[in-house]
């Protein structure tokens, strides 16, 4: 399988690969699985963790569902609520669900490991608010 990326992202995993000291692939093998792998998968990245930069543990904080993958589980949402899924938008739904509870566990597990890293977690948590 071949698979072209941006530019900016691929110097970014090659910034990780190597601070890593692993390959590319693997490093976007573990995205990847983060994104459509099993409970058992996310097992295994917690496990991994602690071995994770700094940056990389941020990296996973802020990581996010895409735009459309957003406005596609609000709108199964939506259609939850109003009864009208099908079996297979119940599927559908279901998979969003699970993802986001997967970044939710993986992205507190990476929030305590910064806070005892000595990051000041709380302020990431509950920012001030802007001056106008």
């Amino acid at each position: 399988m071949e698979l072209e990326i941006a530019p900016e992202i691929e110097d970014h995993v090659r910034v990780i690969a190597a601070g890593e000291n692993c390959s590319i692939e693997s490093i976007l093998q573990e995205g990847l699985a983060l994104l459509f792998g099993s409970d058992s998968i996310v097992e295994v990245l917690l496990d991994r963790l602690s071995h994770c930069t700094d940056e990389q543990l941020w990296a996973l904080i802020h990581q996010r569902l895409t735009r459309s993958q957003d406005s596609r589980m609000r709108e199964l949402l939506n259609g939850g609520t109003a009864g009208t899924l099908t079996e297979q938008e119940h599927a559908e739904l279901r998979y969003f669900v699970d993802l986001v509870d997967r970044q939710t566990i993986l992205r507190s597990r990476a929030l305590a490991l910064l806070q005892e890293r000595g990051h000041d977690i709380d302020a990431y948590l509950n920012p001030e608010p802007e001056a106008d």
